[in-house]
């Protein structure tokens, strides 16, 4: 995974008092919450036991080492999709981050269940949408599709001017490859593998994530575009029958960032929002960030004074469930709105399953649900339930973005 790029020796981060010193730096070197090398953070991805170690050992440090990995400038074109530039320094804009050039989910599951096409193919936008008027994004030239409007929970979420917050799914190449070959792009195929093979086991090096974003009102001075990562963004607006009527198409705000990364078998579980969220969108924090990630967060923006950046923090990460009497609680406002309180994106994911077969009883989904109808909001945290005669998918809740094969 990864460019091949030859390293030097790296010094292991450790936590000062006061001070962070980060791999890369000379021994001696305390450098206050800077940035690490991408040097470093190509190392890190590319190996199973420095993640795994990292993950465990410190891991709210090593979740902003994956914001920093996957925010980092991305090498042009399709050939390189997923590949960051190492001619560029974290925060520089004009091209997409390289999150932004993995898969998005459209390309995966197709409408027809059909294969997608290979990694190294540039992402569908139409021409109309593509060549049309452009603003000036930190994306740079790319557009990207936003895929939903509903949160998790069915419910929409609305920003300061009454538009609707929308989504999209993103993998990295070994999730989008395991996908592929497994043939797991179609509900057919994905019931094929859970009755062969049980249940689904993705790459240690399988990174996914989800955007949420705001349409930029260009009137609205106290929710700029400049206190937002930008992109250019295209969408389908729907009839209540689910129908495309027509794109909608402007200049969007990053608002929220889950990560999620397979370095530890339950997978680790990091999300950022942006610092301006309470104002600029309608809901607020119900549950406190943590100090210790509050205090990371403060060392990790003063470093990024002068970029974009600056104006996100880490909300936390998760590892564990934790137990039924003390579970580990984890929502972000802008993709869990609704269930902060109940919020446990290891425990939901846990859910992530498939029948082996289609149901003869047409009112039994394919699915386990993650609804848990005897608590309020009703949603499981703590450890998951049992999947009953269901085959876990390995916490990979987009795979339900799957449609059926279409015969030929």
């Amino acid at each position: 995974m990864g460019p091949a790029i030859r390293l030097l020796p790296i010094i292991i981060a450790t936590l000062l008092v006061g001070a962070l010193i980060w791999p890369g730096a000379a021994p001696t070197q305390q450098i206050p919450a800077a940035v690490p090398t991408l040097a470093y953070l190509t190392k890190l991805v590319s190996s199973r036991d420095l993640s795994a170690k990292a993950a465990t050992v410190d891991p709210i440090r090593y979740g902003w080492e994956l914001f920093f990995y996957t925010n980092w400038r991305a090498l042009p074109g399709p050939g390189n999709r997923g590949l960051p530039d190492p001619s560029k320094t974290f925060g520089e804009t004009g091209g997409p981050v390289v999150w932004e050039t993995w898969k998005n989910t459209p390309e995966v599951y197709l409408p027809t269940g059909g294969a997608p096409a290979p990694w190294a193919t540039a992402g569908p936008a139409p021409a109309d949408v593509a060549n049309g008027p452009a603003s000036a994004p930190d994306s740079g030239d790319l557009w990207q599709q936003m895929t939903d409007d509903v949160q998790v929970d069915g419910f929409n979420l609305l920003d300061s001017n009454d538009q609707k917050i929308l989504y999209e799914i993103l993998m990295d190449r070994d999730a989008f490859d395991h996908i592929r070959a497994g043939t797991l792009y179609n509900v057919q195929g994905q019931m094929r593998w859970a009755s062969s093979k049980g249940a689904l086991n993705f790459p240690w090096s399988a990174l996914e994530v989800k955007a949420s974003w705001r349409w930029i009102d260009p009137k609205d001075a106290d929710c700029p575009a400049s206190t937002y990562f930008t992109t250019n963004a295209w969408y389908w607006i729907k009839d209540n029958n689910g129908n495309p009527i027509f794109r909608r198409t402007g200049l969007m705000g990053l608002t929220g960032l889950h990560i999620i990364s397979k370095a530890l078998p339950n997978w680790v579980w990091i999300t950022f929002e942006n610092v301006n969220n309470s104002k600029c969108t309608k809901v607020n924090r119900k549950v406190p960030i943590d100090p210790a990630v509050v205090a990371v967060n403060q060392q990790m923006q003063k470093a990024l004074q002068g970029t974009k950046w600056a104006n996100y923090e880490m909300v936390g990460v998760q590892t564990s469930s934790g137990t039924a009497d003390q579970p580990v609680l984890l929502g972000n406002t802008q993709i869990e709105s609704a269930f902060q309180t109940r919020s446990s994106c290891l425990t939901c994911h846990g859910i992530a399953s498939v029948a082996k077969s289609k149901p003869a009883d047409p009112t039994v989904p394919i699915r386990r649900s993650f609804v848990d109808e005897k608590a309020s909001p009703p949603y499981f945290i703590g450890p998951p339930p049992s999947l009953g005669i269901y085959q876990s998918q390995d916490f990979v809740w987009s795979l339900r973005k799957a449609h059926w094969a279409i015969a030929p």
